[in-house]
């Protein structure tokens, strides 16, 4: 039987989905207890059991509302800058655009480094205090409790908001607005009657996306919560799995996480169809604005500076602690940590999580790259109820938590795979399948921009499928192809939770090397490792985007 290069991709693909994550997963889900061969892992009545303990419950709780805090002030940071970019033009717009995809370029290992130099005890921000008020002890001590965590989620986050909000925004209809101005409706009535309805949808998307990844999330909360008291489902999982190995315990948690992140993104793909697609107004050029003195130019113009100084300050924090050195009593500013990392020693763990972060991140890109070809050509075009299969189908990954991805791969190989497949390839296939949903996400919108009736004009002139693939689809679809290739490669630079889960000292990362400098207070060392990686990141990302163009995720 002879089958067509694009069905075989697709069953390619489908195998290494199914295979490389939802066996893993359901394996771990449905796995045989060690001490005892004849009970599985996840057991209803351990199960009820499990959840039934205050300790457990109290985990569970404080999960859901630290996410549900960290989803309304994302929200609320977020919204002004939606506004902003909506209504106003202004010189280096297109940079400030750029913060939209600052989660997407920067691991999350980064925002703890930034976070503790930034505002820690020994932060910028509390030696400033110290030195202007003449104190001996930091007077804002805040990072080791709920209050960091939140600054820390939203600092991650309100990007995300900025951008599902702002593009919604950009699609309503000024008609609405001048007709509502004419019968006499002021601008907060305007607000409250018609803008606000209309952004609701967007609202509500972008909440449960920042809610499930403020729920998922893990080293901010495993280095920034201060102890047991702000232990969450994410960080109880990995206890649980390498420390304790209860791994009945962590079923039954990864089984509830599942389940919250399934009904989560059931809940995104079904408010992504009730956008509005209309026309916006003409913006405004904010210096002349100003120069009108204008007070919502000048607000945004405040907002703009908080922002800048929320986000960049904590990453300066980083550059500028990576060349700081304490030597003989005082601190020196000195190249002294990267002659380090760059030299020829025994033992350079940098240049050995350098080239395993490099070709890990290549090979994913490559295989996410392949296995996104066949599974979002099963996406494209297809309507209702077929659609909606496909994409929970191929888009689960990207809901599930990487921690629980990460310890099902952990007991997978453990169980399977130890000795005989080297762990370097497993890592590479697992940050694969973690970065194809964003591979389809970038993809998707430029393949179903291309006119059906291209297809079926070149089946009537008698062309064969192959050749209306390198003459058609190639040429609308490279440079997007380019985009998601070197976009999966920065996020598979950065991923630490997956990669935490399952690698030992032979496949350590960058990431790795990160978090072991943090645990060992060993903070310079580790803004110089976090300088490359993010110079890595971050110049992949701006090369891609300044010669290929604007390209979305999140439509």
């Amino acid at each position: 039987m002879k089958y067509h290069p694009l069905r075989l991709l697709q069953i390619s693909a489908l195998l290494l989905l199914g295979a490389g994550f939802y066996w893993p997963v359901l394996s771990f889900l449905t796995g045989s207890n060690p001490l005892h061969p004849e009970e599985s892992f996840l057991q209803g009545e351990f199960f009820l059991d499990f959840l039934s303990d205050p300790w457990n419950l109290r985990v569970i709780a404080f999960s859901l509302f630290q996410a549900f805090l960290s989803a309304v002030l994302s929200i609320l940071v977020g919204l002004p800058g939606a506004w902003l970019l909506t209504h106003y033009n202004f010189p280096g717009q297109r940079w400030f655009r750029l913060l939209t995809y600052l989660p997407f370029i920067l691991p999350s290992i980064l925002v703890v480094l930034a976070m503790v130099l930034f505002f820690g005890n020994n932060g910028w921000i509390n030696r400033g205090l110290m030195a202007l008020f003449g104190t001996e002890e930091p007077p804002v001590q805040f990072l080791y409790s709920l209050s960091g965590i939140l600054i820390a989620h939203v600092f991650y986050n309100f990007p995300i908001a900025m951008k599902i909000i702002g593009d919604q925004w950009e699609r309503i209809s000024e008609q609405y607005l001048q007709a509502a101005r004419s019968l006499g409706a002021g601008n907060m009535k305007r607000f409250f009657r018609i803008t606000l309805p209309l952004l609701l949808p967007s609202i509500g998307s972008a909440f449960v996306l920042i809610f499930l990844l403020c729920m998922n999330s893990f080293a901010i909360i495993l280095v920034l919560g201060g102890g047991i008291r702000y232990t969450t489902i994410e960080v109880l999982i990995y206890q649980l799995a390498r420390i304790e190995l209860d791994f009945s315990g962590a079923a039954s948690l990864a089984f509830l996480q599942g389940g919250l992140s399934l009904l989560g993104m059931a809940i995104l793909l079904k408010g992504r169809n009730r956008r509005v697609e209309q026309k916006s107004a003409i913006k405004s050029w904010l210096p002349e604005k100003l120069r009108n003195h204008s007070l919502k130019a000048w607000f945004a113009v405040c907002w703009i500076i908080l922002i800048l100084i929320f986000t960049l300050g904590p990453l300066s924090a980083i550059v500028l602690d990576s060349f700081r050195k304490f030597e003989n009593g005082e601190w020196i500013y000195t190249l002294y940590w990267y002659e380090k990392l760059f030299s020829w020693r025994e033992n350079n763990h940098f240049l050995s999580s350098l080239w395993n972060s490099l070709r890990i991140g290549l090979g994913s890109a490559v295989i996410s790259s392949l296995c996104g070809l066949g599974l979002v050509s099963l996406i494209a075009y297809k309507k209702g109820g077929q659609r909606r299969f496909w994409e929970v189908l191929t888009l689960f990954p990207l809901a599930l938590s990487t921690v629980v991805f990460g310890v099902a791969w952990f007991h997978f190989y453990q169980g399977n795979l130890a000795g005989t497949v080297p762990l370097i390839y497993v890592v590479m296939a697992m940050h694969a399948l973690l970065t194809c949903p964003y591979w389809i996400r970038v993809v998707l919108p430029t393949l179903e921009s291309i006119p059906q009736q291209w297809h079926i004009e070149s089946k009537m002139l008698g062309k064969k499928p192959l050749e209306y693939a390198l003459r058609i689809l190639w040429p609308w679809l490279r440079k997007t192809f380019l985009i998601a290739f070197f976009f999966s490669f920065s996020l598979s630079l950065g991923e630490l939770n997956s990669t935490m889960m399952i690698a030992d000292d032979s496949v350590r990362t960058l990431p790795l090397e990160i978090y072991g400098a943090i645990s060992g207070y060993r903070f310079s060392y580790a803004s110089a490792v976090a300088v490359i990686l993010l110079f890595l990141s971050v110049s992949t990302f701006l090369a891609v985007e300044r010669s290929l163009g604007h390209f979305e995720i999140f439509k």
